[in-house]
């Protein structure tokens, strides 16, 4: 057993199992009470934490200052949800990787491993040494809400070695990986951040498609295995995955042998909020077998989180012994991935290398090689140099990127989620004026705004979906079709080289896109 656990009390070992968010870009008096007074092992970033790369390293830094000055000095985990794609938290000025449909569109593991590298350094640049990356699910259900493009594709095989190589790039760059949502989100028609889904197969088919990767991922030495609150009646009829001992201690943990941290999604997210009390629902999960438990957003459940757990170990509901499997596991984690070892984190040098030229050019390059020609008819892509093209799209990227390269091109837009009986007309009337209309989509509503406008204008159609590829499918019979995956630049630039006839699409999809039923 680690040294430091027979000198901690039970609080001490309690709050190492709980990770924490807090509102703004400093230190404010939840932050500073939950650490002081709860010992919390964990803190999660998001969006409403970050301003700049060097304001987050002043944050982590003050964060880990904070920690230290506390009885047990054990400094934290901090996270971050940095899947790159559709999913990153650091963005201004930090590298933004294709996500990972684009990284299995584009073929190469290699490039898998590359992402996992860079998004380690940077993360670790600014003091980020826990990553819940990458998306291990099989996502084979194309009505999926939440996973959709966050996964590598839909054959379990590529998802297994695609996520090994983002994972060898990450871990042997300082930062922990996490694997998740297991036992598999990839399948549902249900977002579990607002309602509690069901994944029905039979045992053989779980363990051949949806637990796969997380096989591989355990023989690849990943780190941290994430928890979905999802029900698998086959597994567990009577609780969600996050609080079944039968799934998290029956099945990880002895049938798959997985021996690392075993991490909770969420707590506060509605597939358990609106079930469970937030304690109870804590005290389950590490029954069950989890190490850490995840309550991200309001202050007063994170009390509760505590205290119920603080309880649960004195009543001998949870026995102490228990709790110490899982601090000593955390500790461990924490003294091989160099949390330990903070100071060294945030150096003016580290700080450079965030959002670099060599790191950028790493993404531009696997955007090109990620975009992916769904279909093109008669041949119109590349598109004639001559041509006035119609640009549709709720961004100014795509415009500006062809307007450089089409000096008539004019630009029309329309709102994220736009009423197609408002806009219309009007795009109708420009379409029919132009010699080719190219439209940059987002979502499904978009996609199905092109649709109608397909049937009422004879001018050709060109879809780039820089959002879900799946969204193509509600607009099947346009002229010409790619897929760019994400919506940052060097994805949509990647798009406009194609069309121009600058470069080929050589991407392949890593999904079917059936019909729409």
């Amino acid at each position: 057993m680690h040294q430091l656990i027979p000198q901690m009390s039970i609080e001490q070992k309690v709050g190492q199992l709980i990770v924490v968010g807090f509102g703004g870009t400093r230190i404010n008096a939840d932050i500073r009470s939950i650490i002081r007074q709860h010992f919390v092992g964990g803190v999660t970033l998001f969006a409403r934490n970050i301003q700049s790369s060097r304001q987050v390293a002043r944050l982590t830094n003050d964060l880990q200052t904070l920690t230290r000055a506390t009885e047990h000095q054990i400094p934290l985990f901090i996270a971050m949800d940095q899947e790159g794609g559709w999913v990153a938290r650091l963005k201004i000025g930090a590298t933004v990787l294709p996500g990972n449909m684009a990284l299995g569109a584009a073929g190469s593991t290699e490039f898998a491993e590359h992402a996992g590298t860079i998004t380690a350094i940077e993360l670790g640049a600014v003091g980020v040494n826990l990553n819940f990356a990458p998306v291990i699910d099989v996502n084979n259900n194309p009505r999926n809400p939440v996973i959709d493009r966050r996964s590598f594709g839909e054959c379990p095989d590529l998802v297994s070695r695609f996520g090994c190589a983002y994972i060898k790039g990450l871990q042997q760059n300082g930062v922990l990986a996490t694997a998740k949502h297991f036992p598999g989100h990839g399948d549902t028609t249900v977002d579990s951040h607002t309602d509690l889904p069901t994944v029905g197969h039979d045992a053989e088919r779980i363990r051949t498609v949806e637990l796969k990767p997380f096989r591989a991922a355990i023989e690849a030495k990943v780190g941290a295995i994430m928890t979905a609150h999802i029900v698998y009646p086959t597994l567990d009829a009577n609780r969600p995955a996050t609080l079944s001992r039968p799934i998290l201690t029956d099945l990880l943990r002895e049938e798959l042998g997985f021996d690392g941290l075993i991490v909770t999604d969420d707590m506060e997210m509605k597939a358990i909020d609106e079930r469970y009390r937030t304690g109870e629902a804590a005290v389950m999960a590490i029954e069950a077998g989890a190490d850490m438990v995840l309550t991200l957003w309001r202050y007063r459940n994170q009390r509760e989180v505590f205290n119920a757990l603080v309880s649960a170990v004195k009543s001998e509901k949870i026995s102490e012994d228990r709790i110490n499997q899982s601090v000593e596991r955390i500790l461990k984690y924490k003294k091989a991935f160099g949390v330990f070892d903070w100071e060294d984190a945030t150096s003016a040098n580290a700080i450079e290398s965030v959002g670099s030229g060599a790191h950028r050019r790493i993404a531009a390059t696997i955007a090109d090689r990620a975009i992916t020609t769904v279909q093109n008819r008669s041949g119109i892509l590349p598109l004639n140099s001559n041509m006035t093209p119609l640009v549709i799209s709720s961004s100014s990227i795509l415009f500006n990127l062809l307007r450089v390269r089409y000096a008539n091109c004019i630009s029309t837009r329309i709102p994220a989620e736009p009423d197609a009986e408002a806009v219309l007309p009007r795009l109708v009337l420009q379409a029919d004026a132009a010699d080719v209309v190219i439209a940059g989509i987002s979502n499904h509503r978009q996609a199905e705004l092109i649709n109608r406008l397909d049937t009422n204008t004879e001018t050709p159609i060109i879809v780039a979906a820089f959002g879900s590829p799946y969204s193509l499918r509600r607009c099947p019979n346009v002229s010409a079709s790619l897929a760019a995956y994400d919506i940052h630049f060097e994805s949509v630039l990647a798009a406009v080289k194609v069309m121009a006839g600058e470069s080929d699409a050589p991407g392949k999809l890593p999904i079917r896109l059936t019909p729409v039923d």
